[in-house]
């Protein structure tokens, strides 16, 4: 009997076209600040693809599945919660038939004109031959709305319309033949028959006209929620336990890095009470636009 591990996921290899990138802000957790409807899309070419720096192997020094995300400070220049939401990039396409093969009656697709594709990704894999297996093609409802079920495309050929005449009546059909110089491709997809136990219920795959989405699955939607602070492990650590300068003739405290480098400074005083002189609150204020730089600390040891 085998035994050991087996598994069917492998990491993915895309680039910048194969995704589509989106983000919502919230300055707080509060219920009403919150709002994942006010999504914005990104540029995709924030994300680039990691590598292998020692790589010796003798082929390419890219790692799959990883990737690096840039923040840029144009979208992300504010403190408090992002999400963001990384999906295969979908593209609207409208079918121009949906029929069958002239020689293969059973085989029944979807007939895309090339041309009319405005993806320059999508529309050379559409000139190809087959490069659109995997794909998911997602359906709307005559409301608009996008359907809950899609099909999986198995095959594509350039083709081209032919007037066929049908066997039992003088009426004549439109289908469609391989021909590699055509500007139409045929699209099959799964599922497209009818089961056995129910040979009339043909499977729902589009219809002529109809507006759809193509989408690449060489990955799954990916949610990340990011949170920008003011501070972090390392500036929290530098107040606790910096280096400190009280100065006791002007009430400066000035708290420094490792580098002996101004991170903070305050100033204490007392507030006195007008009629008696007795102090009755002691203020600490951040002096945040009026730092005194002359405070150092290497010169006071």
């Amino acid at each position: 009997m085998a035994t050991g591990v087996y598994g069917t996921r492998i990491a993915s290899n895309i680039t910048v076209d194969d995704v589509e990138i989106f983000y919502s802000y919230s300055p707080t957790r509060n219920s009403n600040d919150v709002n994942l409807s006010d999504f914005r899309r990104i540029d995709s070419t924030l994300l680039s693809q990691a590598n292998i720096s020692d790589n010796t192997d003798g082929y390419d020094n890219i790692l799959e599945g990883v990737y690096n995300l840039k923040l840029p400070v144009q979208y992300f220049n504010s403190k408090g919660y992002y999400t963001i939401y990384i999906r295969p990039k979908e593209i609207p396409v409208v079918l121009l038939d949906v029929g069958v093969l002239s020689s293969f009656p059973d085989v029944k697709g979807l007939v895309v004109d090339i041309t009319s594709i405005s993806d320059t990704k999508l529309r050379a894999s559409m000139s190809e031959n087959n490069e659109l297996v995997g794909y998911r093609v997602v359906y709307f409802d005559d409301n608009g709305k996008r359907k809950n079920y899609y099909r999986i495309v198995t095959s594509n050929n350039r083709c081209e319309p032919v007037v066929q005449n049908m066997s039992d009546t003088n009426q004549k059909a439109i289908r469609y033949r391989y021909n590699e110089s055509s500007t139409l491709t045929f699209i099959t997809v799964t599922p497209s028959a009818a089961t056995t136990f129910k040979p009339n219920a043909v499977p729902y795959i589009g219809s002529a006209a109809q507006k759809v989405l193509f989408a690449n699955t060489k990955f799954e939607p990916v949610m990340i929620d990011l949170e920008l602070v003011d501070h972090d492990a390392d500036t929290i650590s530098t107040m606790l336990e910096g280096s400190q300068l009280r100065n006791l003739d002007n009430g400066l405290i000035t708290t420094f890095t490792d580098n002996g480098e101004i991170y903070n400074q305050v100033e204490m005083f007392s507030l006195k009470d007008s009629e008696t002189g007795n102090p009755i609150y002691e203020v600490r204020k951040n002096k945040t636009d009026s730092i005194d730089f002359s405070e150092t600390i290497n010169d006071k040891n």
